[in-house]
């Protein structure tokens, strides 16, 4: 799946850039988030990975919640990618 790049406008919820919020026991800051993704495996495990601008941080979410919270949160922008 292509990295989904916000861009820094939150749809449902008016955040400040100062507010954090928390997910799935994930407490970040939405003004700090670059891009995420999620990735599942043959196995069965998935993770979301949440690019910050300063670092990455890959969490399980088997779920897929964290990563459809950050999809509802968040007005991604097109990838450059061609699918």
């Amino acid at each position: 799946m292509a990295i989904e790049a916000p861009s820094n406008t939150i749809s449902a919820n008016r955040v400040t850039q100062s507010d954090f919020v928390l997910c799935e026991n994930f407490v970040f800051r939405p003004a700090n988030v670059d891009g995420f993704s999620h990735q599942k495996y043959a196995d069965g495990s998935s993770i979301t990975t949440v690019n910050f601008k300063s670092y990455t941080q890959s969490l399980p979410d088997p779920e897929c919640r964290l990563f459809n919270f950050l999809i509802s949160h968040f007005n991604p922008k097109p990838t450059d990618e061609s699918h």
